[in-house]
């Protein structure tokens, strides 16, 4: 398994279960996302750990709008 951390650069939108409903959000400049099922390629949706609960985010957003974190993927 690949576990890859990033650093948000500019705004996206995460999707997380609210009270049992799909809810979107969006993430802070500066917020750390863990991805635990990478490795982040493609066209999808990666689910990722952000603020101590499980999101789903688009892989092309983690890309273009956050900063790989050096020395963090396992």
């Amino acid at each position: 398994m690949i576990s890859q951390r990033f650093k948000i650069k500019k705004p996206i939108i995460a999707i997380v279960k609210n009270n049992g409903l799909h809810t979107s959000k969006f993430t802070d400049i500066g917020d750390i996302v863990t991805i635990d099922d990478g490795p982040l390629d493609g066209v999808r949706m990666v689910e990722v750990q952000w603020r101590d609960r499980t999101a789903l985010m688009f892989t092309k957003e983690l890309r273009e709008h956050a900063d790989l974190i050096e020395g963090a993927a396992t």
